[in-house]
Order: structure tokens, then sequence, then C-alpha cells
């Protein structure tokens, strides 16, 4: 099966997105941090950790996902 760049594209886009929410709920669980942006008080501290969680786990899939579509072409 081949892949063009339109589908190279939003792989590069879904699977980082997907692996960085799902990470996130995985790592949340285990440490027992809840927070809910639209029902939790607003607490800059906890959002912080959010986004960051997110960010990262982000950043290193799609740099997995990179490499590994580098790698096949």
């Amino acid at each position: 099966m081949e892949i063009n760049k339109s589908n190279q594209s939003i792989l590069i886009f879904v699977i980082p997105l997907l692996t960085a929410y799902f990470g996130s709920k995985v790592i949340f669980h285990l440490f027992a941090f809840e927070y809910l942006v639209f029902t939790d008080t607003f607490d800059i501290l906890k959002l912080l950790i959010d986004i960051s969680v997110f960010g990262v786990l982000f950043y290193i899939s799609s740099l997995g996902v990179g490499y590994f579509i580098r790698a096949k072409t």
C-alpha cells in the first residue's frame, strides 16, 4: 500500500494527536491527576501540567511518526 502526500500530512498530525491524548490520559490516571478545564476552578499550575504533558507527548510522537515516514520512503 502506497501512501501519497495528502495522506502523509494527515498521518503526521492525527497519529501524534491520538498518541498524546491517550498517553496523557494514561499518565494522569497513573498519578491520580484530575483537572477538568471547563468544570474545575481555574488553577494555572494544573493547566500548565495538563498542557505540558500533552505537548511533550505530541512532540515525541510526531518525531517518531516523521522518522517512520522518512524511513519508509
